[in-house]
Protein backbone atom coordinates (compact mmCIF):
# COMPACT_ATOMS: atom_id res chain seq x y z
CA UNK A 1 0.00 0.00 0.00
CA UNK A 2 1.10 3.62 -0.50
CA UNK A 3 1.58 5.26 2.87
CA UNK A 4 -0.61 8.21 3.77
CA UNK A 5 1.36 11.41 4.36
CA UNK A 6 0.32 13.85 7.11
CA UNK A 7 1.83 17.02 8.44
CA UNK A 8 2.48 16.98 12.23
CA UNK A 9 -0.60 19.05 13.08
CA UNK A 10 -2.86 16.65 11.14
CA UNK A 11 -1.36 13.72 13.06
CA UNK A 12 -1.95 15.49 16.37
CA UNK A 13 -5.62 15.98 15.41
CA UNK A 14 -5.89 12.38 14.24
CA UNK A 15 -4.51 11.02 17.52
CA UNK A 16 -6.94 13.21 19.52
CA UNK A 17 -9.83 11.75 17.49
CA UNK A 18 -8.63 8.15 17.93
CA UNK A 19 -8.40 8.59 21.72
CA UNK A 20 -12.19 8.56 21.74
CA UNK A 21 -12.11 4.98 20.40
CA UNK A 22 -8.98 3.39 21.89
CA UNK A 23 -7.53 3.27 25.41
CA UNK A 24 -4.18 4.54 24.24
CA UNK A 25 -3.05 6.09 20.93
CA UNK A 26 0.55 7.07 20.33
CA UNK A 27 3.07 7.72 17.60
CA UNK A 28 6.24 5.61 17.55
CA UNK A 29 9.43 5.40 15.54
CA UNK A 30 10.02 1.62 15.27
CA UNK A 31 13.58 2.00 13.95
CA UNK A 32 14.63 3.86 17.09
CA UNK A 33 12.14 2.03 19.30
CA UNK A 34 10.93 5.34 20.76
CA UNK A 35 7.71 7.24 21.27
CA UNK A 36 7.35 10.47 19.26
CA UNK A 37 5.90 13.28 21.36
CA UNK A 38 3.74 15.93 19.68
CA UNK A 39 3.23 19.34 21.27
CA UNK A 40 0.25 21.67 20.76
CA UNK A 41 1.88 23.18 17.66
CA UNK A 42 2.36 19.78 16.09
CA UNK A 43 6.13 19.66 16.54
CA UNK A 44 7.43 16.20 17.29
CA UNK A 45 10.54 14.84 18.96
CA UNK A 46 11.75 11.39 20.07
CA UNK A 47 11.01 10.60 23.68
CA UNK A 48 11.07 7.49 25.87
CA UNK A 49 11.57 3.97 24.59
CA UNK A 50 8.38 2.56 23.17
CA UNK A 51 8.03 -0.63 25.21
CA UNK A 52 6.25 1.34 27.94
CA UNK A 53 3.08 -0.73 27.86
CA UNK A 54 4.14 -4.33 27.44
CA UNK A 55 7.24 -6.41 27.90
CA UNK A 56 9.29 -7.74 25.00
CA UNK A 57 12.77 -9.20 24.80
CA UNK A 58 12.83 -9.48 21.02
CA UNK A 59 12.26 -5.97 19.83
CA UNK A 60 12.56 -6.62 16.08
CA UNK A 61 11.66 -10.27 15.90
CA UNK A 62 8.15 -9.76 17.20
CA UNK A 63 7.45 -6.03 17.06
CA UNK A 64 4.17 -5.40 15.25
CA UNK A 65 4.99 -1.74 14.63
CA UNK A 66 8.39 -2.58 13.14
CA UNK A 67 6.69 -5.07 10.82
CA UNK A 68 3.99 -2.55 9.90
CA UNK A 69 6.51 0.17 9.13
CA UNK A 70 8.73 -1.97 6.92
CA UNK A 71 5.97 -3.89 5.16
CA UNK A 72 3.88 -0.70 4.74
CA UNK A 73 0.78 -2.61 5.83
CA UNK A 74 -1.38 -2.55 8.95
CA UNK A 75 -0.48 -5.19 11.52
CA UNK A 76 -2.51 -6.39 14.52
CA UNK A 77 -1.32 -8.47 17.48
CA UNK A 78 -1.83 -9.09 21.18
CA UNK A 79 0.72 -8.43 23.95
CA UNK A 80 0.34 -9.72 27.52
CA UNK A 81 1.45 -7.83 30.64
CA UNK A 82 0.39 -7.98 34.30
CA UNK A 83 -2.51 -10.31 33.50
CA UNK A 84 -3.85 -7.91 30.91
CA UNK A 85 -4.27 -8.39 27.15
CA UNK A 86 -3.26 -5.41 25.03
CA UNK A 87 -4.58 -5.48 21.46
CA UNK A 88 -2.34 -3.34 19.24
CA UNK A 89 -3.27 -2.02 15.82
CA UNK A 90 -0.14 -0.65 14.12
CA UNK A 91 -0.88 1.75 11.27
CA UNK A 92 2.11 2.88 9.15
CA UNK A 93 2.17 6.46 7.91
CA UNK A 94 4.57 9.26 7.02
CA UNK A 95 5.16 12.67 8.57
CA UNK A 96 5.89 15.40 6.04
CA UNK A 97 8.97 17.55 6.51
CA UNK A 98 9.92 20.94 5.02
CA UNK A 99 13.17 19.44 3.63
CA UNK A 100 11.21 17.17 1.29
CA UNK A 101 12.03 13.84 2.93
CA UNK A 102 9.14 12.27 4.80
CA UNK A 103 9.77 10.30 8.00
CA UNK A 104 8.13 6.91 8.38
CA UNK A 105 6.47 6.11 11.66
CA UNK A 106 3.58 4.09 13.10
CA UNK A 107 0.44 5.12 14.92
CA UNK A 108 -0.32 2.52 17.59
CA UNK A 109 -3.97 2.17 18.59
CA UNK A 110 -4.12 0.10 21.79
CA UNK A 111 -7.12 -1.52 23.45
CA UNK A 112 -6.92 -3.24 26.85
CA UNK A 113 -9.13 -6.32 26.56
CA UNK A 114 -9.48 -7.50 30.15
CA UNK A 115 -10.19 -4.30 32.00
CA UNK A 116 -7.98 -1.45 33.17
CA UNK A 117 -5.92 -1.80 36.31
CA UNK A 118 -5.78 1.74 37.72
CA UNK A 119 -2.42 0.94 39.32
CA UNK A 120 -0.81 0.47 35.90
CA UNK A 121 0.54 3.69 34.42
CA UNK A 122 0.34 3.17 30.68
CA UNK A 123 2.71 6.06 29.96
CA UNK A 124 5.46 5.26 32.47
CA UNK A 125 9.02 4.54 31.39
CA UNK A 126 10.10 1.16 30.05
CA UNK A 127 9.30 -1.85 32.19
CA UNK A 128 11.83 -4.33 30.84
CA UNK A 129 14.52 -3.02 28.51
CA UNK A 130 15.64 -4.88 25.42
CA UNK A 131 18.45 -7.29 26.25
CA UNK A 132 21.86 -5.90 25.37
CA UNK A 133 22.81 -9.03 23.48
CA UNK A 134 19.96 -8.51 21.02
CA UNK A 135 21.53 -5.20 19.99
CA UNK A 136 25.04 -6.49 19.22
CA UNK A 137 26.42 -7.68 15.90
CA UNK A 138 27.31 -11.34 16.40
CA UNK A 139 30.44 -11.19 14.20
CA UNK A 140 32.17 -7.98 15.24
CA UNK A 141 30.77 -7.27 18.71
CA UNK A 142 29.84 -3.67 17.90
CA UNK A 143 26.19 -2.63 17.86
CA UNK A 144 23.92 -3.85 15.07
CA UNK A 145 21.69 -1.33 13.30
CA UNK A 146 19.02 -1.49 16.02
CA UNK A 147 21.59 -0.99 18.75
CA UNK A 148 23.25 1.85 16.86
CA UNK A 149 19.97 3.73 16.44
CA UNK A 150 19.07 3.20 20.10
CA UNK A 151 22.36 4.32 21.61
CA UNK A 152 22.93 7.20 19.21
CA UNK A 153 19.64 8.63 20.40
CA UNK A 154 20.63 7.99 24.01
CA UNK A 155 23.95 9.80 23.51
CA UNK A 156 22.26 12.81 21.96
CA UNK A 157 19.80 12.94 24.86
CA UNK A 158 22.66 12.58 27.37
CA UNK A 159 24.55 15.52 25.84
CA UNK A 160 21.85 17.86 24.45
CA UNK A 161 24.31 20.76 24.03
CA UNK A 162 26.96 18.79 22.12
CA UNK A 163 27.39 18.87 18.35
CA UNK A 164 27.57 15.51 16.59
CA UNK A 165 28.63 13.90 13.33
CA UNK A 166 27.59 10.57 11.85
CA UNK A 167 30.07 8.77 9.60
CA UNK A 168 29.09 5.85 7.35
CA UNK A 169 31.95 3.68 6.06
CA UNK A 170 32.02 1.34 3.09
CA UNK A 171 34.83 -1.07 2.16
CA UNK A 172 35.22 -0.61 -1.60
CA UNK A 173 34.51 -3.82 -3.55
CA UNK A 174 34.37 -5.89 -0.37
CA UNK A 175 32.69 -8.71 -2.31
CA UNK A 176 35.98 -9.22 -4.15
CA UNK A 177 37.72 -9.96 -0.83
CA UNK A 178 35.26 -12.79 -0.20
CA UNK A 179 35.57 -14.02 -3.79
CA UNK A 180 39.39 -13.93 -3.93
CA UNK A 181 40.42 -14.78 -0.37
CA UNK A 182 37.36 -16.57 1.01
CA UNK A 183 34.64 -15.68 3.51
CA UNK A 184 36.83 -16.37 6.56
CA UNK A 185 39.32 -13.75 5.41
CA UNK A 186 36.47 -11.36 4.66
CA UNK A 187 35.12 -11.84 8.18
CA UNK A 188 38.60 -11.21 9.60
CA UNK A 189 38.71 -7.88 7.73
CA UNK A 190 35.30 -6.89 9.15
CA UNK A 191 36.35 -7.80 12.69
CA UNK A 192 39.60 -5.83 12.37
CA UNK A 193 37.73 -2.88 10.87
CA UNK A 194 35.26 -2.86 13.77
CA UNK A 195 38.18 -2.88 16.25
CA UNK A 196 39.83 0.07 14.48
CA UNK A 197 36.62 2.10 14.63
CA UNK A 198 35.81 1.13 18.21
CA UNK A 199 39.26 2.23 19.39
CA UNK A 200 38.59 5.73 18.08
CA UNK A 201 35.66 6.36 20.43
CA UNK A 202 35.43 8.39 23.63
CA UNK A 203 32.52 8.75 26.08
CA UNK A 204 29.02 8.69 24.56
CA UNK A 205 30.34 8.01 21.05
CA UNK A 206 28.86 4.97 19.29
CA UNK A 207 30.04 2.39 16.74
CA UNK A 208 27.78 0.05 14.77
CA UNK A 209 27.72 -2.33 11.84
CA UNK A 210 24.59 -1.48 9.84
CA UNK A 211 24.88 -4.38 7.39
CA UNK A 212 27.50 -6.24 5.36
CA UNK A 213 30.64 -4.13 5.12
CA UNK A 214 28.84 -0.92 6.08
CA UNK A 215 29.80 0.54 9.47
CA UNK A 216 28.71 3.72 11.25
CA UNK A 217 30.09 6.02 13.93
CA UNK A 218 28.56 8.76 16.03
CA UNK A 219 31.32 11.12 17.17
CA UNK A 220 31.53 14.60 18.63
CA UNK A 221 31.63 16.94 15.65
CA UNK A 222 34.69 18.85 16.84
CA UNK A 223 36.70 15.60 16.84
CA UNK A 224 36.18 14.92 13.14
CA UNK A 225 39.42 15.00 11.15
CA UNK A 226 41.27 12.99 8.52
CA UNK A 227 42.05 10.33 11.11
CA UNK A 228 38.43 9.23 10.97
CA UNK A 229 38.66 8.58 7.24
CA UNK A 230 40.42 5.27 6.85
CA UNK A 231 42.03 4.50 3.50
CA UNK A 232 44.77 1.91 2.99
CA UNK A 233 45.01 1.84 6.79
CA UNK A 234 48.16 0.29 8.25
CA UNK A 235 46.13 -1.82 10.68
CA UNK A 236 44.89 -3.86 7.71
CA UNK A 237 48.40 -4.88 6.68
CA UNK A 238 48.99 -8.61 6.83
CA UNK A 239 45.32 -9.50 6.60
CA UNK A 240 45.30 -9.94 2.84
CA UNK A 241 47.80 -10.21 0.00
CA UNK A 242 48.25 -6.54 -0.93
CA UNK A 243 49.65 -7.49 -4.34
CA UNK A 244 46.26 -8.96 -5.23
CA UNK A 245 43.96 -6.49 -3.50
CA UNK A 246 44.53 -3.03 -2.08
CA UNK A 247 42.21 -2.08 0.77
CA UNK A 248 40.22 1.07 0.11
CA UNK A 249 37.58 2.55 2.41
CA UNK A 250 35.24 5.44 1.67
CA UNK A 251 33.14 7.48 4.08
CA UNK A 252 30.10 9.73 4.00
CA UNK A 253 29.68 12.29 6.79
CA UNK A 254 26.60 14.08 8.11
CA UNK A 255 27.07 16.85 10.69
CA UNK A 256 23.87 16.69 12.72
CA UNK A 257 21.95 19.92 12.29
CA UNK A 258 18.58 18.64 13.49
CA UNK A 259 18.86 16.52 16.63
CA UNK A 260 15.16 15.64 16.54
CA UNK A 261 15.52 13.97 13.16
CA UNK A 262 15.12 10.15 13.28
CA UNK A 263 18.52 8.46 13.49
CA UNK A 264 17.92 6.41 10.28
CA UNK A 265 17.31 9.71 8.46
CA UNK A 266 20.61 11.04 9.78
CA UNK A 267 22.30 7.90 8.46
CA UNK A 268 20.51 8.34 5.13
CA UNK A 269 22.15 11.72 4.73
CA UNK A 270 25.59 10.28 5.38
CA UNK A 271 24.77 7.55 2.85
CA UNK A 272 23.72 10.18 0.29
CA UNK A 273 27.14 11.80 0.72
CA UNK A 274 28.84 8.40 0.41
CA UNK A 275 26.92 7.69 -2.77
CA UNK A 276 28.41 10.75 -4.49
CA UNK A 277 31.89 9.13 -4.46
CA UNK A 278 30.80 5.52 -4.83
CA UNK A 279 32.54 4.97 -8.18
CA UNK A 280 35.39 7.44 -7.64
CA UNK A 281 38.34 5.75 -5.95
CA UNK A 282 40.31 9.02 -5.96
CA UNK A 283 38.07 10.40 -3.18
CA UNK A 284 37.77 8.84 0.25
CA UNK A 285 35.34 11.14 2.06
CA UNK A 286 32.29 13.19 1.19
CA UNK A 287 30.46 15.56 3.55
CA UNK A 288 26.71 15.93 3.18
CA UNK A 289 25.21 19.20 2.01
CA UNK A 290 21.68 20.16 1.08
CA UNK A 291 22.49 20.22 -2.65
CA UNK A 292 23.05 16.47 -2.45
CA UNK A 293 19.60 16.05 -0.95
CA UNK A 294 18.02 18.19 -3.66
CA UNK A 295 19.77 16.14 -6.34
CA UNK A 296 18.63 12.88 -4.74
CA UNK A 297 15.03 14.10 -4.53
CA UNK A 298 15.18 15.16 -8.18
CA UNK A 299 16.59 11.78 -9.20
CA UNK A 300 13.91 9.96 -7.22
CA UNK A 301 11.28 12.09 -8.94
CA UNK A 302 12.69 11.06 -12.32
CA UNK A 303 12.68 7.40 -11.28
CA UNK A 304 9.03 7.67 -10.20
CA UNK A 305 8.14 9.39 -13.48
CA UNK A 306 10.04 6.80 -15.53
CA UNK A 307 8.31 3.89 -13.85
CA UNK A 308 4.93 5.36 -14.76
CA UNK A 309 6.16 6.23 -18.28
CA UNK A 310 7.32 2.66 -18.93
CA UNK A 311 3.97 1.29 -17.79
CA UNK A 312 2.11 3.74 -20.05
CA UNK A 313 4.26 3.09 -23.13
CA UNK A 314 6.01 6.46 -23.31
CA UNK A 315 9.39 4.84 -24.04
CA UNK A 316 9.97 4.00 -27.68
CA UNK A 317 12.89 2.69 -29.71
CA UNK A 318 14.82 4.99 -32.00
CA UNK A 319 17.06 3.36 -34.59
CA UNK A 320 20.50 4.58 -35.63
CA UNK A 321 21.69 3.00 -38.89
CA UNK A 322 24.84 0.90 -39.07
CA UNK A 323 26.30 0.97 -42.57
CA UNK A 324 28.96 -0.78 -44.63
CA UNK A 325 31.73 1.12 -46.40
CA UNK A 326 29.68 1.37 -49.61
CA UNK A 327 26.92 3.13 -47.65
CA UNK A 328 24.57 0.12 -47.54
CA UNK A 329 22.44 -0.05 -44.40
CA UNK A 330 23.14 -3.39 -42.71
CA UNK A 331 21.09 -2.85 -39.57
CA UNK A 332 20.60 -0.48 -36.67
CA UNK A 333 21.17 0.00 -32.97
CA UNK A 334 18.02 0.35 -30.85
CA UNK A 335 18.16 3.30 -28.45
CA UNK A 336 15.58 4.29 -25.85
CA UNK A 337 13.73 7.58 -26.19
CA UNK A 338 11.24 8.98 -23.68
CA UNK A 339 8.42 10.75 -25.50
CA UNK A 340 5.89 12.46 -23.24
CA UNK A 341 2.19 12.58 -24.22
CA UNK A 342 2.64 16.22 -25.35
CA UNK A 343 5.34 15.14 -27.81
CA UNK A 344 8.27 16.42 -25.74
CA UNK A 345 11.36 14.19 -26.05
CA UNK A 346 13.30 13.86 -22.80
CA UNK A 347 17.06 13.74 -23.55
CA UNK A 348 18.62 10.39 -22.56
CA UNK A 349 21.28 12.17 -20.50
CA UNK A 350 18.51 13.22 -18.10
CA UNK A 351 17.39 9.69 -17.21
CA UNK A 352 19.68 6.89 -18.43
CA UNK A 353 22.45 7.35 -15.83
CA UNK A 354 19.84 7.70 -13.07
CA UNK A 355 18.02 4.53 -14.11
CA UNK A 356 21.33 2.67 -14.33
CA UNK A 357 21.79 3.32 -10.61
CA UNK A 358 18.36 1.85 -9.89
CA UNK A 359 16.76 -1.47 -10.70
CA UNK A 360 14.40 0.32 -13.08
CA UNK A 361 16.97 0.05 -15.89
CA UNK A 362 15.97 -3.62 -16.14
CA UNK A 363 12.35 -2.72 -16.91
CA UNK A 364 13.47 -0.20 -19.50
CA UNK A 365 15.86 -2.66 -21.18
CA UNK A 366 13.27 -5.43 -21.43
CA UNK A 367 10.79 -2.92 -22.86
CA UNK A 368 13.29 -1.95 -25.59
CA UNK A 369 14.19 -5.60 -26.33
CA UNK A 370 10.51 -6.40 -26.78
CA UNK A 371 9.97 -3.51 -29.22
CA UNK A 372 13.07 -4.47 -31.22
CA UNK A 373 11.93 -8.10 -31.53
CA UNK A 374 8.44 -7.00 -32.58
CA UNK A 375 9.91 -4.79 -35.30
CA UNK A 376 12.11 -7.62 -36.63
CA UNK A 377 8.96 -9.73 -36.94
CA UNK A 378 7.30 -6.92 -38.93
CA UNK A 379 10.28 -6.87 -41.31
CA UNK A 380 10.36 -10.63 -41.94
CA UNK A 381 8.36 -10.58 -45.19
CA UNK A 382 9.46 -7.16 -46.44
CA UNK A 383 12.40 -5.61 -48.26
CA UNK A 384 13.98 -5.13 -44.82
CA UNK A 385 14.09 -8.86 -44.01
CA UNK A 386 17.93 -8.92 -44.04
CA UNK A 387 18.33 -6.09 -41.52
CA UNK A 388 19.33 -6.71 -37.91
CA UNK A 389 18.75 -4.70 -34.72
CA UNK A 390 21.32 -4.47 -31.91
CA UNK A 391 20.07 -4.04 -28.34
CA UNK A 392 22.03 -3.08 -25.23
CA UNK A 393 22.31 -5.23 -22.10
CA UNK A 394 22.99 -3.39 -18.83
CA UNK A 395 25.03 -4.98 -16.00
CA UNK A 396 22.00 -5.08 -13.69
CA UNK A 397 20.01 -7.12 -16.22
CA UNK A 398 22.09 -10.20 -15.44
CA UNK A 399 21.48 -9.84 -11.70
CA UNK A 400 17.72 -9.38 -11.80
CA UNK A 401 16.44 -11.58 -14.64
CA UNK A 402 17.42 -14.74 -16.47
CA UNK A 403 18.76 -13.01 -19.59
CA UNK A 404 19.24 -16.24 -21.54
CA UNK A 405 15.71 -17.44 -20.82
CA UNK A 406 14.25 -13.99 -21.63
CA UNK A 407 15.85 -13.82 -25.09
CA UNK A 408 15.05 -17.45 -25.89
CA UNK A 409 11.38 -16.80 -25.13
CA UNK A 410 11.46 -13.48 -27.01
CA UNK A 411 12.69 -14.93 -30.33
CA UNK A 412 10.23 -17.81 -29.98
CA UNK A 413 7.33 -15.43 -29.23
CA UNK A 414 7.99 -13.34 -32.36
CA UNK A 415 9.38 -16.18 -34.49
CA UNK A 416 12.51 -14.28 -35.51
CA UNK A 417 16.05 -15.32 -36.44
CA UNK A 418 18.32 -15.10 -33.38
CA UNK A 419 21.16 -13.67 -35.46
CA UNK A 420 18.98 -10.68 -36.35
CA UNK A 421 18.67 -9.64 -32.70
CA UNK A 422 22.24 -8.74 -31.77
CA UNK A 423 23.22 -8.32 -28.13
CA UNK A 424 25.57 -5.51 -27.07
CA UNK A 425 27.52 -5.86 -23.82
CA UNK A 426 30.24 -3.72 -22.23
CA UNK A 427 33.32 -4.66 -20.26
CA UNK A 428 31.60 -3.26 -17.16
CA UNK A 429 29.11 -6.10 -17.40
CA UNK A 430 31.90 -8.63 -16.82
CA UNK A 431 33.48 -6.91 -13.80
CA UNK A 432 31.20 -8.50 -11.20
CA UNK A 433 31.05 -12.28 -10.97
CA UNK A 434 33.02 -12.56 -14.23
CA UNK A 435 33.01 -16.37 -14.37
CA UNK A 436 29.22 -16.56 -14.18
CA UNK A 437 28.71 -13.75 -16.71
CA UNK A 438 31.21 -15.22 -19.18
CA UNK A 439 29.45 -18.57 -19.05
CA UNK A 440 26.06 -16.96 -19.64
CA UNK A 441 27.22 -14.75 -22.54
CA UNK A 442 29.02 -17.69 -24.16
CA UNK A 443 25.86 -19.76 -23.78
CA UNK A 444 23.89 -17.09 -25.65
CA UNK A 445 26.51 -17.10 -28.41
CA UNK A 446 26.58 -20.89 -28.69
CA UNK A 447 22.82 -20.90 -29.11
CA UNK A 448 22.78 -18.55 -32.08
CA UNK A 449 22.79 -15.00 -30.70
CA UNK A 450 25.45 -12.64 -32.04
CA UNK A 451 27.43 -10.82 -29.34
CA UNK A 452 28.88 -7.33 -29.73
CA UNK A 453 31.40 -5.80 -27.31
CA UNK A 454 30.61 -2.10 -26.99
CA UNK A 455 33.20 0.61 -26.17
CA UNK A 456 36.10 -1.75 -26.80
CA UNK A 457 39.40 -0.29 -25.60
CA UNK A 458 37.96 2.00 -22.93
CA UNK A 459 38.44 -0.53 -20.12
CA UNK A 460 41.56 -2.07 -18.65
CA UNK A 461 41.01 -5.73 -19.50
CA UNK A 462 39.61 -5.64 -23.03
CA UNK A 463 42.22 -8.01 -24.49
CA UNK A 464 41.77 -10.44 -21.61
CA UNK A 465 38.03 -10.32 -22.26
CA UNK A 466 38.55 -11.33 -25.89
CA UNK A 467 40.51 -14.36 -24.78
CA UNK A 468 37.64 -15.81 -22.77
CA UNK A 469 34.53 -14.36 -24.40
CA UNK A 470 32.88 -15.62 -27.57
CA UNK A 471 31.94 -12.48 -29.50
CA UNK A 472 31.21 -11.56 -33.12
CA UNK A 473 31.76 -7.81 -33.23
CA UNK A 474 33.90 -5.13 -31.59
CA UNK A 475 32.50 -1.61 -31.42
CA UNK A 476 35.17 1.11 -31.21
CA UNK A 477 34.22 4.70 -30.45
CA UNK A 478 36.12 7.49 -32.23
CA UNK A 479 36.58 9.08 -28.78
CA UNK A 480 39.16 6.33 -28.20
CA UNK A 481 41.52 8.22 -30.53
CA UNK A 482 40.08 11.71 -30.73
CA UNK A 483 42.59 13.39 -28.40
CA UNK A 484 45.48 12.18 -30.57
CA UNK A 485 43.79 12.60 -33.92
CA UNK A 486 47.00 13.15 -35.86
CA UNK A 487 49.16 10.64 -34.05
CA UNK A 488 50.69 7.82 -36.07
CA UNK A 489 50.88 5.81 -32.86
CA UNK A 490 47.09 6.05 -32.48
CA UNK A 491 46.54 4.85 -36.03
CA UNK A 492 48.98 2.01 -35.46
CA UNK A 493 47.06 0.87 -32.36
CA UNK A 494 43.70 1.05 -34.11
CA UNK A 495 45.06 -0.71 -37.19
CA UNK A 496 46.40 -3.49 -34.97
CA UNK A 497 43.00 -3.89 -33.28
CA UNK A 498 41.29 -4.17 -36.68
CA UNK A 499 43.92 -6.63 -37.91
CA UNK A 500 43.55 -8.71 -34.74
CA UNK A 501 39.78 -8.76 -35.18
CA UNK A 502 40.16 -10.02 -38.74
CA UNK A 503 42.35 -12.87 -37.52
CA UNK A 504 39.70 -13.75 -34.94
CA UNK A 505 36.93 -13.64 -37.58
CA UNK A 506 35.33 -10.70 -35.80
CA UNK A 507 33.72 -7.67 -37.38
CA UNK A 508 34.62 -4.12 -36.27
CA UNK A 509 32.11 -1.25 -36.14
CA UNK A 510 33.46 2.25 -35.61
CA UNK A 511 30.98 4.42 -33.73
CA UNK A 512 30.91 8.19 -33.55
CA UNK A 513 31.80 8.90 -37.17
CA UNK A 514 30.94 12.57 -37.70
CA UNK A 515 32.98 13.64 -40.75
CA UNK A 516 33.94 12.29 -44.16
CA UNK A 517 37.61 12.55 -43.15
CA UNK A 518 37.03 10.19 -40.23
CA UNK A 519 35.08 7.84 -42.48
CA UNK A 520 37.85 7.74 -45.11
CA UNK A 521 40.53 7.33 -42.46
CA UNK A 522 38.85 4.29 -40.91
CA UNK A 523 38.38 2.69 -44.33
CA UNK A 524 42.14 3.06 -44.93
CA UNK A 525 42.79 1.32 -41.62
CA UNK A 526 40.67 -1.63 -42.71
CA UNK A 527 37.32 -1.00 -40.99
CA UNK A 528 34.23 -1.89 -43.05
CA UNK A 529 31.27 -1.07 -40.76
CA UNK A 530 30.27 2.30 -39.30
CA UNK A 531 27.79 4.23 -37.20
CA UNK A 532 27.54 7.94 -36.48
CA UNK A 533 26.00 11.33 -37.20
CA UNK A 534 27.86 11.50 -40.55
CA UNK A 535 25.37 8.91 -41.83
CA UNK A 536 22.30 9.53 -39.66
CA UNK A 537 21.22 10.42 -36.16
CA UNK A 538 18.98 8.09 -34.12
CA UNK A 539 15.45 8.39 -35.52
CA UNK A 540 11.92 7.05 -35.03
CA UNK A 541 11.31 3.62 -36.54
CA UNK A 542 9.03 5.07 -39.22
CA UNK A 543 11.75 7.52 -40.30
CA UNK A 544 14.30 4.72 -40.46
CA UNK A 545 12.00 2.67 -42.67
CA UNK A 546 11.39 5.66 -44.96
CA UNK A 547 15.14 6.31 -45.19
CA UNK A 548 15.76 2.70 -46.16
CA UNK A 549 12.99 2.62 -48.77
CA UNK A 550 13.65 6.05 -50.32
CA UNK A 551 17.38 5.47 -50.63
CA UNK A 552 17.10 1.77 -51.54
CA UNK A 553 19.06 0.96 -48.43
CA UNK A 554 22.04 3.17 -49.30
CA UNK A 555 23.37 6.18 -47.33
CA UNK A 556 26.02 8.20 -49.16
Amino acid sequence: MKLSVYDPIEIKQLIDQMLGIYDLVRLVDPDECRVLELDEKGRYKPSKECYTVWSTKQRCANCSSYKACHSETRVEKNEYFQNKTFHILSVPLEISNPDGINNRCVMECITIREGIDESVDLTRDGIISTEESMLLDSLTGVYNSDGFYKFVRQSILNEPDSEWAIIIYDVVKFKMINDIFGRDKGNAVLIRFADILRNKLIDNEVCGRLKGDRFALLIHADRFNDGFVISDHQEFSGLINENLFKMNVQAGVYFVTNKLMPIPSMCDRALIALGTIKNDITHHVSIFNENMLEKMIKEQHIIDECEKAIAEGEFQIYLQPQVEEDGKIAGAEALARWIRPNGEIVPPREFISILEKSDLIVKLDTCIWEQAARKLRDWKDSDKKDLYISVNISPKDFFHIDVYDFFEKLVKKYDIDKSKLKLEITETLMMNDAIKQLALVNKLHENGFEIEIDDFGKGFSSLSLLKDLSADTLKIDMEFLRETDNSKKSESILGSVISMSDSLDMNVITEGIETKDQFDRMIRLGCHSFQGFYFARPMPVESFEELFENNKGIIV
